[in-house]
């Protein structure tokens, strides 16, 4: 990850509270792309995280993304 990209230079957030957020949560998107584009070590039987888990955290970005759209006004 490039510290540009860290640091939410994509978007100019300047003292407005909408762009500084808009900037940590590019940020974060970023880290997660990092992390998932890592490889993982293989998986020993019983290890890992559940596909319960996996869906609950689907679910849950699902609704920040919603949230986020509609505080910007943007069409679903």
């Amino acid at each position: 990850m490039s510290g540009a990209r860290a640091s939410g230079a994509g978007i100019d957030a300047g003292g407005d509270p909408t762009g500084r957020a808009l900037a940590r949560l590019e940020a974060a998107v970023e880290r997660l792309a990092d992390a998932a584009a890592r490889p993982r070590p293989e998986a020993v039987a019983g290890e890992g995280v559940s596909r319960a888990a996996v869906a609950a955290i689907a679910d849950r970005l699902d609704e920040t993304i919603a949230r986020l759209r509609a505080a910007l006004g943007e069409d679903q």
